[in-house]
């Protein structure tokens, strides 16, 4: 089975492979907050709901402290597609 990767906080991590392996390695509190989320997610969102969990916690934080930075307006390190730095 492939298993998917990705860099957190400069270290190479392996994501879970199965929604099994999710819930392995959540917490008890949180297994019981995943069942939820996956038995109620509509079968088109299930992929989203599945990877939003697959991805370790340390790695969302970043991503929503790097958008409430954004959106507070400090664009510093945001580059437009062509490289050059993004302006207001």
């Amino acid at each position: 089975m492939h298993r998917p990767t990705m860099r957190v906080r400069g270290e190479t991590v392996t994501l879970p492979g199965t929604l099994n392996e999710i819930r392995a390695s959540l917490s008890a509190e949180q297994r019981e907050e995943f069942d939820r989320e996956i038995g109620d997610a509509e079968l088109r969102h299930l992929a989203q709901v599945a990877v939003s969990w697959a991805i370790p916690r340390e790695a969302r934080d970043d991503a929503d402290a790097a958008v409430a930075r954004i959106e507070a307006g400090d664009l510093d390190g945001v580059v437009n597609p062509d490289g050059t730095p993004a302006t207001p």
